[in-house]
């Protein structure tokens, strides 16, 4: 129950994840609404950065240290890791301002971030990850020779530097394209459909737009469908995403939350970060899937559609098994307490 007129909504009762936009202050022009707010400060947010990368450049030469490529490199890492860190603040700016209601309805069906299911999550995204890894030194060599390069990590100091910029950025650039893909356009789409009892809500529309399938496939396709559109040619890469981003999509509406996304997300993107650095491919880091999604190894080639299928199956069964062991709710409270 709403305290007065000028409180934020509650998390509506009842409802699966996807369904949790659809609040006692949605109307029609809701979702029109967020959309334009959140292309406003994204439009500015990447003001605000080229701004930035220009007076660093001015400042610097070309990047942070000119006689060195390797911490420019670092440097242009530093940038991409916080420019998709940043839709953090813009995200929950439109979910607590323009749709008008609490930002704990962006997390879970519980209005939090569920922390031991979290844990457990990162637990078991361990396995297929290390899988992932183990299984791309071999395949790699035999499928494709050329592939994974000789090169050293230019020096202790080097590596040591872009660890502390993958360390400290790397989980928030990962929760955040989370919250925006398997989070806020997951809601925005689950939220269209008209409940049972209100005006169109018995239409055929209404219960195809009610039901998990568009949400999933909206946040789950959109940053493959974008990669796409910027990499014609690039159709391993793409259906990878594609894959990586219907599973963990299923497993927000699943799970009733964004921890199991954002476990994977993060475990995947720390190691096949850390790798590039170790073997000298830090620059593979700049291309959009691996800041995007965590998937550097085999970007461009069959081999990365099928270590992220094969380690995206592993997770998926791992956490649907756990979920349904532990009762994780998937549906938000009936009663207010």
């Amino acid at each position: 129950m709403r305290t007065s007129e000028f409180a934020c909504a509650e998390l509506p009762r009842g409802e699966p994840y996807h369904r949790l936009g659809r609040t006692s202050s949605f109307r029609w022009w809701t979702t029109p609404l967020a959309l334009f707010g959140f292309a406003v400060l994204l439009f500015f947010l990447w003001m605000a950065i080229l701004l930035a990368v220009t007076i660093v450049a001015i400042v610097g030469g070309s990047g942070l240290a000119p006689d060195s490529v390797r911490i420019s490199e670092i440097a242009q890492l530093a940038f991409g890791l916080l420019s998709s860190a940043l839709l953090i603040p813009i995200v929950l700016f439109v979910v607590r301002v323009i749709q008008w209601r609490r930002v704990g309805s962006l997390l879970s069906v519980e209005g939090r971030v569920r922390w031991g299911w979290l844990a457990a999550c990162t637990a078991v995204a361990v396995l297929p990850v290390a899988f992932g890894v183990a299984a791309f030194l071999p395949l790699a060599r035999l499928l494709q020779p050329g592939l994974v390069p000789d090169q050293g990590t230019g020096g202790t100091e080097v590596f040591a530097a872009a660890m502390v910029v993958i360390l400290l950025l790397v989980p928030f650039q990962s929760v955040a394209e989370e919250i925006t893909l398997r989070g806020l356009v997951m809601q925005m789409v689950g939220a269209l459909g008209a409940r049972r009892g209100e005006r169109g809500g018995d239409s055929a529309v209404a219960r195809v737009l009610r039901s998990p399938g568009p949400a999933v496939l909206a946040g789950g396709t959109l940053f493959a469908a974008l990669y796409l559109a910027t990499h014609p040619g690039d159709v391993w890469t793409t259906g990878a995403l594609a894959v990586m981003g219907l599973g963990t999509a299923w497993l927000t509406w699943r799970t009733g939350g964004l921890e199991a996304a954002m476990a994977l997300h993060v475990v995947n993107s720390l190691v096949q970060f850390t790798l590039c650095v170790f073997e000298g491919r830090m620059s593979e880091i700049g291309t959009g899937a691996v800041v995007g999604a965590g998937l550097p190894l085999g970007v461009g080639t069959p081999l990365v559609l099928l270590l992220t299928t094969a380690q995206v199956g592993l997770y998926t069964v791992g956490v649907a098994w756990l979920a349904r062991r532990r009762g994780v709710h998937r549906v938000s409270a009936t009663t207010r307490h």
